[in-house]
């Protein structure tokens, strides 16, 4: 299309006519960019990863006939880092409930992964995966539960360009949460990415603590007990983070470690907003903030100083995670992180959001169990049990007979040690030489009740990777076989339920334990260990005589032992919950809620024998995905 200009009688424009209609069109485009960006600073979300849309928009009429006038219309708006995308398209990824599996395409082989809800890092991506897994909605890193209705709104973010020379840059995000679009209080948090070949390679995220905030207490607190706390580990510095160029962000930090808090104040402009999420409110203007500085200055040692760790720096905004040290030496959980937005043409600080590190005890593990209970309240029944069974059995007197464990009581020990020589009965049926002489029918009781524990060996695909449990249940197992309740109860309560319908066998954590929880003679096996051992019970070691006379002797053995006693009431839990196991362990072969109704009824109410009968006639799981 040709565009016409009104002409002159000479045929020709003049150019101070064409200088005043371009000047025009250039002052309808500054008002549009800034109508746009003051509703974007005010507004409470800058941008979000939900699609929401922004609350106003001028658009400048004339904004297509300028850009006639520009060769280049897209340089007018800075476009976005590939690093930066990366971390939008993941924080997306995560309000949309994507697998983590999915989400481990974002990192690095060995990412460093620090969510400061809890108190170790997570490094490489089998541990990030569990991670994911494991702690669904326990912080807002750690994927979102699906159910929840909670999203991560970004309220700014800011990318610095890529280093030439290995090809990384960093990203620090300022976000909240929101459910259903309202927001979440206290729930405000700042994450630094530090990406190479745009993977992210490291992460620090940082939430605001909850209300009442602790304020000077925190600190004066940090200062009592800063000589016990060092840790070299918490520093996750990357050389080439930190632009070599002075900014005000690096001179407010250099001041405030020389202690000038005057200088460190006046690199933030007059009416400068400052958020610390140490304190509740905010700090207004320079004087404010000032004297906020110098109150943060008295509760802290002049030894202390914060040390820059990485920064994103763009032109208006900059974003460091940083950590403190003492006398040179890092302090345990004192990392954070803070976000900057800067005059353009000053340089000066505008606004401020500073978040600290939690102070223990963290909460994100707590939140992990929380949130099982939350969902499933069924779980205080084995919770509470597993209190109970641990005061009764190693602290109480009177309500078992004998001493408590606690006493070290030699004939305790002296018990444990030769059932243990008896396992499974094999050093008595051999008539080995080291097998000492044992009550035939405590005996029977102990080897029928370690067959029975060995027998939820049969639920190993319960741990997988896409479904991993607080307790590992490998290991679980192991130690049934030398405390049976005192470690199936609390497996019971914490680990995750099932979510999938179809779970192969390679999906299994390791080959041998894939192929003994699979094994189908293992109920029989099991089965047949346990018959033995009651037969044992009534019928071997003659020398304790008949039916009757070797009962009595039993009885009185456990009215003075606390280790029998306990085999009873073991026994018993184990009854009442070995059906907790059946729906799930259906469920993933592919089995609905309303079918196989015998097979699930006789492994969930018939003890042991029906638990056995289940393992052998269960559907097998599928081989192999490779195979399908």
């Amino acid at each position: 299309m040709k565009l016409i200009f009104p002409l002159t009688k000479s045929g020709n424009m003049k150019l101070r006519e064409i200088s005043l209609i371009l000047l025009l069109f250039r002052s309808f485009n500054a008002a549009a960019f800034s109508v746009e960006t003051s509703v974007t600073k005010t507004g409470l979300k800058s941008s979000s990863l939900t699609a929401a849309k922004a609350p106003f928009t001028f658009e400048n009429p004339f904004g297509s006939f300028m850009d006639i006038f520009q060769k280049d219309s897209s340089s007018a708006i800075k476009p976005k880092s590939s690093a930066q995308e990366t971390v939008e398209t993941f924080i997306q990824a995560l309000n949309s409930r994507k697998d983590p599996t999915y989400l481990l395409s974002f990192f690095d082989d060995d990412i460093k992964f620090v969510d400061a809800a809890f108190y170790n890092p997570i490094i490489g991506k089998d541990k990030l995966l569990r991670h994911f897994y494991l702690n669904r909605g326990s912080s807002p890193l750690s994927t979102l539960s699906s159910d929840s209705g909670i999203d991560i709104i970004v309220d700014d973010i800011v990318a610095s360009e890529k280093t030439s020379a290995e090809d990384r840059s960093n990203v620090c995000v300022l976000y909240h949460l929101e459910k259903e679009g309202s927001p979440l209080e206290d729930s405000t948090s700042i994450g630094f990415y530090t990406l190479e070949h745009n993977l992210i390679s490291q992460v620090l995220d940082v939430a605001e603590p909850p209300s009442p905030k602790p304020g000077d207490s925190g600190l004066k607190l940090l200062k009592t007990v800063s000589s016990i706390i060092g840790n070299e580990r918490i520093i996750q510095k990357v050389e080439g983070n930190i632009d070599q160029q002075s900014s005000s962000v690096e001179t407010y930090f250099d001041a405030w470690n020389r202690r000038d808090m005057r200088r460190a104040a006046s690199v933030f402009t007059i009416d400068c907003f400052v958020r610390d999420f140490q304190y509740d409110g905010e700090f207004s203007g320079r004087d404010e903030l000032e004297a906020h500085l110098q109150r943060v200055n008295d509760s802290l040692p002049r030894s202390f100083n914060f040390v820059l760790d990485g920064m994103a720096s763009t032109r208006d905004k900059v974003g460091v995670s940083w950590h403190v040290e003492n006398k040179g030496k890092p302090l345990a959980f004192t990392r954070g992180c803070s976000f900057y937005s800067l005059d353009s043409k000053s340089g000066l600080i505008t606004a401020g959001y500073d978040i600290p590190e939690k102070a223990p005890p963290k909460l994100g593990a707590f939140n992990t169990v929380y949130s099982k209970f939350k969902e499933e309240p069924i779980r205080l029944v084995p919770a509470l049990l597993w209190v109970t069974y641990m005061y009764v059995l190693f602290i109480s007197d009177g309500i078992l007979p004998g001493a408590n464990a606690l006493q070290l009581e030699q004939r305790t020990w002296e018990e444990v040690r030769d059932l243990s020589l008896n396992f499974f009965l094999v050093s008595p049926l051999l008539n080995l030489p080291f097998s000492p002489v044992v009550n035939p029918m405590l005996e029977g009781v102990f080897n029928w009740l370690l067959a029975w524990a060995a027998m939820f060996a049969g639920f190993l695909s319960d741990e997988r990777k896409n479904k991993p449990n607080l307790l590992p249940f490998g290991p679980i197992l192991i130690g049934m076989q030398f405390l049976t309740s005192g470690f199936l109860l609390p497996y019971l309560f914490t680990r995750n339920r099932e979510t999938d319908s179809e779970v192969y066998k390679d999906d299994i954590d390791g080959e041998l334990q894939a192929k003994l929880g699979e094994w189908r003679p293992l109920g029989v096996v099991l089965g047949s260990i346990g018959t033995m051992s009651m037969a044992w019970g009534l019928f071997g070691r003659p020398e304790f005589g008949e039916f009757n006379e070797r009962y009595q002797s039993f009885i009185d053995l456990l009215s003075i032992d606390r280790v029998g006693s306990s085999f009873l009431v073991d026994l018993a839990i184990f009854a009442a919950f070995q059906g907790w196991f059946i729906d799930d362990d259906l469920q993933r072969r592919g089995v609905q809620s309303d079918e196989g109704l015998v097979l699930r009824n006789v492994g969930k109410y018939v003890p042991f024998f029906g638990l056995a009968y289940y393992l052998t006639f269960r559907p097998a799981l599928l081989a192999s995905r490779d195979e399908v």
